[in-house]
């Protein structure tokens, strides 16, 4: 058998069929400052050690099979994430949760779990909305008048070249009801594989629109407190989408 008939040979194997745990988890304190390659190999670490049948992908180079609904960038919290877990045999979604959540680092753990057939729709594929808190010195008046703009144009890298682009129609909606705390903001932004706005894009807006203070921009403490599918303001619970 030649080489490149081996190599093909090793990559036709059976599907696996997969019995899906699908979770929130939460990403909190020190715990912020895992990238998100290495939160994945927490999670599989994790996994392991509490004996769970995770399932891997096949070939060369098998990688646990895990679906996370958005990545998360360097340094923010979350408080409602989702992630995809497949496993080799039905496990029950809160034994699951609990003997993984024994293994797991402080500041990370698995919550709200249910289990689902193997998914029609990809995890990452049905996101388009995210709910972000942001605290900073009185950041809230600045950001409200930043929703009143027609047109924020942004530089942003793309393709190895810098393009500006308007993320107005990016930034959805503030929360209904504000906190009463001026330092503190809450809103909805586009987010997903399609339409997404980053914090840090919005706060460097921020900066340039409204004047705020760079290093305060900088220093804002982002949470991410959901995500959601659907079309704003009709928003879709994430559970739903199977």
């Amino acid at each position: 058998m030649l080489q490149n008939e081996r190599s093909l040979e090793m990559t036709r194997q059976q599907h696996q069929t997969e019995y899906v745990v699908r979770c929130l988890f939460e990403r909190v304190g020190d715990a912020s400052f895992v990238g998100h390659l290495d939160l994945m190999h927490t999670f599989d670490r994790a996994i392991r050690r509490a004996e769970m049948p995770i399932l891997y992908t096949q070939g060369y180079n098998p990688r646990p099979m895990m679906v996370f609904a958005l990545p998360l960038g360097v340094g923010i919290d979350t408080l409602g994430d989702y992630v995809d877990i497949s496993l080799s045999r039905v496990v029950d979604a809160e034994e699951f949760m609990e003997k993984v959540n024994k293994n797991l680092p402080k500041g990370v753990k698995l919550y709200g779990g249910i289990n689902i057939d193997e998914p029609k729709n990809s995890l990452m594929s049905v996101v388009t909305t995210a709910m972000y808190r942001i605290k900073a010195p009185g950041v809230q008046e600045p950001m409200l008048r930043l929703f009143e703009k027609d047109e924020i144009k942004v530089e942003k890298k793309s393709k190895g070249k810098i393009v500006e682009t308007d993320i107005r129609p990016l930034l959805l909606s503030k929360a209904q009801k504000m906190p009463e705390d001026k330092d503190v903001c809450e809103l909805y932004v586009c987010a997903g594989s399609v339409k997404n706005l980053r914090p840090d894009v919005l706060m460097s807006a921020l900066c340039k629109y409204e004047g705020y203070d760079e290093e305060a921009a900088l220093n804002a403490e982002v949470t991410r407190l959901s995500l959601f599918g659907g079309e704003y303001p009709k928003l879709l619970d994430i559970k739903e989408l199977l």
